[in-house]
């Protein structure tokens, strides 16, 4: 019992965190564009970047959830 609430706690915040962090990268990227739409180019790449490093650490939440 006490394990199954432990892993229901790890994936819950585990992937509240990343899902508002990619959330406020595309967001504030959005905005860089709009801003300034000829550095769309420069900003694309570093917004996909910083997504995938933040969903990084959704995977390892998910992975300590079998680890557990």
């Amino acid at each position: 019992m006490e394990i199954a609430i432990a892993k229901a706690i790890i994936v819950g915040l585990g992937v509240l965190g990343p899902a508002i962090g990619i959330g406020m990268v595309f967001s504030k990227a959005l905005e860089g564009i709009s801003r300034n739409p000829e550095a769309s180019n420069k900003i694309v790449p570093f917004m996909f970047v910083g997504a995938g490093m933040i969903e990084l650490f959704g995977l390892a939440a998910i992975g300590l959830f079998f680890v557990i």
